[in-house]
């Protein structure tokens, strides 16, 4: 036995590399032997879904066969006054919303950026940054924090890397460059990550789901559409808990790809590559492996360079934030196709300017407790019509209006983050409008399932409530038998007032205080721009009210139930 219990490996794994070492030994072959005093690494994460923290979990084992001693942390758990005594810093971050750093991340950045910031003089380090080019302020977050960290002292390990939606390839690239310049030498660093066996159901192998329920949630009349759709997991070994999100694999419109395919000024018939390797004719490559729908910097200045369109020239040079939300505003890869003709060689080219279709992530409104072998979703289906066009979501039209027949590909995105209370006899509040009410329908189940004595309050919002009560009868059901404790309704359009959850929290302020009090988590889910913004002030406002704080001190107060994890979001 070369490799002991207790190291960072799985049980496959470290069954091939006691396999390796014995190999290695019996052919008289000597290992490289890492000398010298163990090297400190510490690795920072900011992450609102996960991705970060995973990555950061996946360097720590990159290190863990050298002579390293690495430690991960939570940004929220972390203080930039300890910043100077860091050998070599990792910083992994994501940015979400409008260039806004994760929620566990907003008192690192604002404590880094902030004037009182020690110098750094003597640090190493280096900075991922996952972000998405659909988004002007791509990585914003990783970015502000590498410039800042710069400007203090610390020098560089290693160039940032920005990642976008599909960050596996530039993970790996930083991660080798990494353990280049710390000098891991041995291949361990490449045997923790070693293929055994055959590959789980996972992002990069989505498990092809059977769909067993698929229903309008909304009534007849109601002016938008939220579809309940179950997935069967069959014998996939796909597991999740209640906060955990499926990631789904869309298909795109197939009359927007043959209008796509009308309009190309060449032989669409050939054969094209595709992002993750391999062939398929181009209009399956439209279909089920590229993005025709969003537009980013990247593909338009492409597409400029190839369609001679003076607009388009006038777009790409003002460079303007203001100027590319507006172009970018209601507007697909059909509109550069029809209104501005570009010169492509042939479908090799016209790909190539494209970005790899990427899966959806959806919060799982489902217990496994209350559904075992089934995972279930609260979907939003949207439609809008822009430029003359009627569009629509691209993966919500394709669950609710094209699905039939179909077994989309999933997977099961982990957020620990997002958890109902591990203590059952703790209150829950949980904040949740429109489909924000999918991770509490499973929430609830979950603690149901668990027989679970703390109080539940809901606060759920729609616009009306007649067509748009998402899950009444089970809601209302709840409630009867005394299991909601507490169900607080807005349906905004209901009454001449607009009434929103925000205003049911300041409302039942003196309540909301008493449940936190007495060690209630708060849980929000839903849209970041606006309603997330408007309840974090509402909860502000009812702190500084009934807990009789000053504006520091309710600052400080809900500083201290996001350290504690009992204020979390899922938003989005």
């Amino acid at each position: 036995m070369f490799v002991p219990e207790n190291a960072p490996f799985s049980a496959e794994q470290r069954a091939w590399l006691n396999d390796f070492f014995a190999k290695q030994f019996a052919s008289g072959n000597s290992l490289p032997v890492q000398e010298g005093p163990a090297i400190p690494v510490t690795i920072l994460w900011g992450s609102q879904t996960g991705n970060s923290e995973g990555l950061a979990k996946r360097m720590s084992k990159a290190l863990a066969g050298g002579r390293f001693e690495t430690k991960v942390v939570d940004m929220a758990d972390y203080e930039v006054a300890n910043l100077p005594k860091e050998e070599n810093l990792l910083v992994i971050t994501s940015t979400y919303g409008d260039g806004e750093p994760p929620d566990n991340a907003v008192d690192f950045v604002d404590s880094l950026l902030a004037d009182s910031a020690p110098k750094l003089e003597g640090v190493k380090y280096s900075v991922l940054a996952l972000g998405d080019t659909e988004y002007p302020e791509f990585c914003a977050t990783g970015k502000a924090i590498d410039n800042r960290m710069a400007e203090l002292g610390a020098e560089r390990l290693h160039d940032r890397v920005d990642c976008d939606v599909d960050y596996e390839d530039p993970f790996e690239e930083w991660k080798s460059g990494i353990v280049n310049v710390l000098g891991a030498g041995s291949s361990m660093a490449e045997l923790a990550e070693a293929p055994v066996g055959d590959e789980p159901y996972s992002k990069q192998n989505p498990y092809p789901a059977a769909i067993v329920d698929n229903h309008d949630l909304n009534q007849e009349g109601a002016f938008k559409s939220t579809h309940h759709i179950a997935f069967s997991l069959g014998d996939s070994g796909l597991e999740y808990e209640a906060g955990d999100a499926l990631g789904v694999y869309p298909i795109n419109d197939e009359r927007v790809v043959d209008e796509l395919l009308a309009n190309l000024p060449f032989s669409t018939k050939a054969e094209v590559p595709l992002p993750g390797g391999g062939e398929a004719p181009l209009r399956e490559a439209l279909l089920k492996h590229y993005d025709i729908r969003s537009l980013n910097k990247n593909l338009v200045t492409a597409w400029q360079e190839r369609s001679g369109s003076p607009y388009l020239r006038s777009v790409v040079e003002a460079d303007d934030k203001e100027v590319w939300d507006d172009f970018f505003w209601g507007r697909e890869l059909i509109d550069l196709v029809v209104e501005y003709p570009a010169d492509f060689r042939d479908g090799e080219e016209f790909v190539g300017v494209l970005k790899k279709l990427q899966p959806r992530l959806y919060s799982i409104a489902s217990s496994p407790k209350a559904h075992p072998g089934e995972v279930h979703l609260t979907v939003g289906v949207v439609t809008y019509e822009s430029h003359g066009r009627s569009r629509g979501g691209v993966c919500s039209t394709f669950l609710a209006h094209r699905s039939k027949d179909v077994q989309p590909g999933v997977y099961v995105h982990e957020n620990k983050a997002f958890r109902p209370p591990a203590d059952d006899n703790v209150p829950m509040i949980m904040v949740g409008p429109g489909t924000g009410i999918a991770p509490f329908r499973a929430f609830l189940e979950e603690r149901k399932a668990r027989e679970a004595s703390g109080k539940n309050w809901l606060l759920f919002g729609n616009p009306y409530r007649a067509t748009d009560y998402l899950y009444e009868e089970l809601l209302e059901g709840w409630k009867a038998e005394g299991f909601l404790t507490k169900l607080d309704l807005a349906f905004s359009r209901d009454q001449k007032e607009k009434l929103y959850v925000q205003h049911l929290m300041l409302q039942n302020g003196a309540e909301l205080w008493q449940w936190l009090e007495e060690g209630g988590y708060f849980f929000v889910c839903g849209d970041a721009s606006r309603m997330a913004k408007d309840v974090d002030n509402a909860l502000h406002e009812v702190v500084k009210i009934h807990g009789g704080k000053s504006e520091e001190e309710a600052v400080d107060y809900i500083k201290a139930l996001k350290k504690e994890k009992r204020y979390a979001r899922d938003v989005y």
